[in-house]
């Protein structure tokens, strides 16, 4: 979807955009477009990755937690959604709802470097294979 996006914009530029795809169209190799709309893509859909499913692995992580004192007891997803939202719910509900990213910054480091390498190498190696980049179509 973000290629496509970055695509469209190279390829069938608005009037907003029209002087900057062709400038970029004149001073940079069509490989190197393909590069780098690979790698871009890469890293917006590795954040995107990231963001979405950070609360489910902290609700996962806080269920097996257990509850205080007793290590065998499985909580539920309500009881363990609403004890993450009370850590700051104090503060309002926006600050409530940041109990379930903590830890986001580590997992864009982590998960978001191991993601865009998989994209970009999966478009490398169908671009050696004589398919068209992503998106490119």
């Amino acid at each position: 979807v973000v290629a496509k996006f970055l695509y469209g914009i190279l390829n069938n530029p608005s009037q907003s955009t029209a002087n900057l795809a062709e400038t970029i169209s004149k001073s940079v190799s069509p490989e190197f477009i393909k590069w780098t709309v690979s790698v871009l893509s890469a890293m917006i859909a590795s954040v995107m990755a990231c963001l979405m499913s950070q609360p489910g692995d902290v609700i996962l992580t806080e269920t097996y937690k257990g509850g205080e004192g007793d290590d065998t007891k499985k909580r539920g997803l309500a009881e363990v959604s609403s004890s993450i939202f009370a850590r700051n719910s104090e503060d309002g509900v926006a600050l409530a709802l940041t109990g379930f990213f903590t830890g986001l910054q580590a997992r864009f480091v982590h998960v978001g470097v191991i993601i865009t390498s998989q994209l970009v190498i999966y478009d490398l190696v169908k671009q050696l294979l004589g398919l068209p980049a992503t998106g490119s179509h």
